[in-house]
C-alpha cells in the first residue's frame, strides 16, 4: 500500500482505531540489506548488472538488486521472525551468496574477483562518472547532487556524486507490533546511533588515502547528500508516526511523488518505512568485512532495542547530545568519550554496558546470544575493523595500487573464511 500524502496516512491510521479486528503483524519481525562492492584481484571495480539477473534465479531466500555504484551489489533477505535459528540461517545462506557473486563474476569476466564487504570501496578509479550504476534513479541522484561543490578530503577534492558509489552498509529492517510501537522504536534507534558507529566503523581508506575518522563514510554521505543524509533533522522527538509523516513532508522531493517515496530520499541513520506493515529501518552500520561479523551487529540492535523498550523507564536523551556523541563515534570510535545529561563516561565502559543490555533483551526474546562476542571483544580491545585496515595498509610497502591489491585479499581471506578481524 503507498501513502500519496500525509492525509491517506492520518486516514489509514484512523480506521485502524476505527476498526479494532484490524491487527497489526508480529513485534520483532526483520529484514536484512546488505551491501558489497565486486572487484578484481587489484581491487579495481567490475560492472555487478551482469551477476544480478542470474543470482535472482538461483536463490529463493535473497533478492539481488543494483545500488549507486555500477560495482556495487544489495542481497535484500524476506521478513522473519527474530530467532537465534534464523539469524544463524541467514549467516549460512548469506555466506553462501558471497562466494557465489564472487565465483559468478569470476567465470563472467575471467579473472579473480572479490566481493567486498567494506564500509568504503578504497580504489580511486570508483570516484568516477563511469561507475554511476544505468538505472533511472542512480542518474537522477547523481545528477542532483552535481549541484553541491566538491568535498576536500586529504589531498583529494571529490565530486558529491561520487560519494554513494563508494559506500556500503548493512540496513536492518524491524517491524512493530502497532503503528506507536514503530513510533518508539524509531525514538529509542536514535540515541543508539551513536553507539551504533562506534562498534562498527569500517571505512577508513578513502580514495587510496587513509582519512583521520574512525567513520568517514557518514560524514562524507552527510556532507555530498544536501541535507538528506545523516542524523534525522528533528526538532523533537516524533510520539507517533503521523508526526513522522509531517517531518519527511517538510522536505522537497528529488524524485518522489508520494509520502512513501519522500521516506526513501531521507538517506537518514534511521527512517520508519511507510508501507504496510509499518517498520523502522535502522541503516547505521557500516558494512562489515565477515558475514558472522554483521550478524554480531544485527543481534546487537535488537537486543539492545528490545531491553531499552521492555525495561528503560528514562526519558529519551536530548536530541543535541546525540548529535555530539554522534560526531564523537565518527571521530574516534571505541577511543573517546560520550556525554549522557551532562556527565561524561569512556565510550568503551559505556559499550559494555550496552552489551549486558543487549543480552538481556535477546534472552527476553527466547534467544541465546550467539555472536555478541565479537563484539564484547572488540570493546575489550578498544578495536573495530578500521584499526585493523588502517594497520594493514599502512604497514604494507609499496605504491598505492600495491597496497589496495593487498588490502582487498587480505579482506578476501577473512571474508571466505568467516574470521572475524578481531
Amino acid at each position: 500500500m503507498e501513502f500519496k500524502t500525509v492525509e491517506d496516512l492520518k486516514k489509514y491510521l484512523k480506521n485502524m482505531q476505527n476498526f479494532r479486528k484490524r491487527r497489526h503483524p508480529q513485534d520483532y519481525i526483520f529484514g536484512i540489506e546488505l551491501e558489497g562492492a565486486l572487484v578484481d584481484g587489484d581491487g579495481k571495480p567490475l560492472k555487478a548488472d551482469k551477476l544480478i539477473p542470474h543470482l535472482n534465479s538461483i536463490y529463493q531466500d535473497f533478492e539481488f538488486g543494483r545500488e549507486a555504484g555500477a560495482c556495487q551489489i544489495e542481497i535484500r533477505s524476506f521478513p522473519r521472525e527474530f530467532t537465534g535459528e534464523a539469524l544463524r540461517e541467514k549467516e549460512e545462506y548469506l555466506q553462501d551468496a558471497v562466494q557465489d557473486i564472487a565465483e559468478l563474476a569470476e567465470r563472467i569476466y575471467k579473472t579473480a574477483a572479490i566481493f567486498l564487504l567494506i564500509g568504503a570501496n578504497p580504489h580511486p578509479m570508483v570516484l568516477s562518472d563511469e561507475w554511476i550504476a544505468n538505472t533511472p534513479r542512480a542518474k537522477k541522484l547523481a545528477e542532483w547532487r552535481s549541484q553541491f561543490p566538491p568535498i576536500k578530503i586529504t589531498s583529494k577534492e571529490i565530486e558529491p556524486r561520487h560519494i554513494a558509489l563508494i559506500i556500503q552498509s548493512i540496513h536492518l529492517h524491524i517491524q512493530g507490533k502497532s503503528p506507536k510501537d514503530v513510533a518508539d522504536k524509531f525514538n529509542r534507534l536514535l540515541y543508539m546511533v551513536p553507539e551504533q558507529i562506534a562498534l562498527s566503523a569500517n571505512s577508513p581508506i578513502i580514495g587510496g588515502e587513509v582519512i583521520d575518522y574512525a567513520e568517514a563514510r557518514l560524514l562524507l554521505y552527510e556532507m555530498a547528500d544536501g541535507g538528506n543524509a545523516g542524523l534525522p533533522k528533528l526538532k523533537r522527538y516524533p510520539v507517533t508516526i503521523e508526526e513522522y509523516g509531517e517531518y519527511v513532508d517538510s522536505f522537497s522531493p528529488i524524485l518522489a511523488n508520494s509520502l512513501t517515496e519522500k521516506v526513501k530520499e531521507r538517506h537518514e541513520d534511521n527512517r520508519i518505512r511507510f508501507e504496510i506493515p509499518f517498520r523502522v529501518e535502522n541503516r547505521v552500520y557500516s558494512t562489515q568485512c565477515t558475514v558472522r561479523e554483521n550478524m554480531a551487529l544485527i543481534e546487537y540492535i535488537v537486543g539492545r532495542l528490545k531491553y531499552a523498550q521492555r525495561w528503560s523507564r528514562r526519558a529519551y536523551p536530548d536530541l543535541k547530545e546525540i548529535e555530539i556523541n554522534r560526531i564523537e563515534a565518527i571521530r574516534k570510535s571505541l577511543k573517546g568519550n560520550f556525554i549522557w545529561r551532562g556527565k561524561s563516561i569512556a565510550t568503551h565502559q559505556y559499550l559494555m554496558e550496552c552489551i549486558e543490555k543487549a543480552e538481556k533483551g535477546l534472552k527476553a526474546l527466547d534467544v541465546m546470544p550467539r555472536y555478541l562476542h565479537i563484539l564484547r571483544r572488540r570493546i575489550r580491545r578498544r578495536k573495530t575493523s578500521a584499526d585493523i585496515l588502517k594497520r594493514w595498509f599502512e604497514r604494507r610497502e609499496g605504491e598505492m595500487e600495491e597496497k589496495i591489491s593487498y588490502l582487498v585479499n587480505r579482506i578476501w581471506e577473512k571474508t571466505k573464511k568467516n574470521q572475524p578481524l578481531i
